[in-house]
């Protein structure tokens, strides 16, 4: 009898009390209230400063060809930003003129998505950005390109075609006809 008095007392003594496991217990949610914030600002922080990468290439992409083409914009014709992304993705001359012959660019390989709106075109001038019809927007006149979205939300949009909006295949079928 006394042997098995002591096997308890031992198993006793290495046991948690309740009230030793209910104090772990709110140091876990204590933890965990203040890690999960944190967690989820992060992702949201990643998330705007990749739209701010995709901001940054479409400008320096703007800029360059600015500077190889003697301070002249990528400029915009009768067909809007059909011609603005030809000049950014196709091979263009001193002039602007694009085609197989030139030998500037291209200066960016695609349009960048809009991660929070899902959209990857260019809406040419227009309402000020914020608008929410397109992923970006180019103002013609100081040749700055802003994400087209409004606010912080994350909402993918039907890609459906907008008017006056050019696929990435209709640039690039354009590009492979011109001479």
């Amino acid at each position: 009898m006394e042997l098995a008095s002591q096997t308890y007392r031992a198993a006793r003594a290495r046991a948690f009390s309740l009230v030793e496991l209910v104090i772990v217990v709110i140091i876990i949610g204590i933890i965990a209230a203040i890690a999960l914030p944190r967690m989820s600002s992060s992702a949201e922080l990643a998330a705007q400063n990749a739209l701010v990468y995709d901001q940054n290439v479409l400008q320096r992409a703007i800029d360059l060809y600015r500077e190889e083409h003697a301070g002249t914009l990528p400029h915009v014709g009768a067909s809007g930003n059909k011609e603005f992304l030809l000049r950014l993705l196709g091979r263009t001359t001193d002039d602007g003129t694009v085609g197989a012959s030139g030998y500037l660019g291209p200066y960016i390989h695609a349009i960048p998505t809009n991660k929070a709106n899902g959209l990857a075109t260019v809406r040419i001038g227009g309402v000020a950005a914020g608008a929410n019809t397109h992923g970006w927007r180019y103002a013609t006149a100081t040749g700055l390109i802003e994400p087209d979205h409004t606010g912080k939300g994350y909402v993918v949009l039907n890609n459906a075609k907008v008017q006056g909006e050019v696929t990435l295949d209709e640039v690039l079928d354009a590009i492979k006809k011109s001479p």
